[in-house]
C-alpha cells in the first residue's frame, strides 16, 4: 500500500467562471451561475440546461500528502 494519498478538497468555484468537466472521456462546458456552501449551479452555454452539484470534494491540483498515522 502506498504511503501517499491524493488530496481532495472543495474547488473554490466563482460565479461567472467557465469550467470544463471531463466525464466519460468527453469535456463538458459549463458556466457557474450560483455558488453557496453546499452546492454549485452550472449552466450549459450551448443548450441552456442547468444542473446543481453538491460541493462535496472536487480534486484539483494533483497534490498528494502522507496519510495521518493511525498510531497513538
Amino acid at each position: 500500500m502506498s504511503n501517499e494519498a491524493t488530496v481532495f478538497e472543495p474547488y473554490p468555484f466563482k460565479v461567472g467562471e467557465r469550467i470544463l468537466r471531463r466525464r466519460q472521456g468527453k469535456l463538458e462546458d459549463w458556466d457557474v451561475i450560483a455558488v453557496n456552501d453546499k452546492e454549485v449551479t452550472v449552466k450549459c452555454p450551448f443548450h441552456g440546461m442547468e444542473l446543481t452539484w453538491k460541493r462535496s470534494s472536487f480534486w484539483y491540483g494533483g497534490e498528494t500528502a502522507e496519510p495521518a498515522s493511525s498510531e497513538n
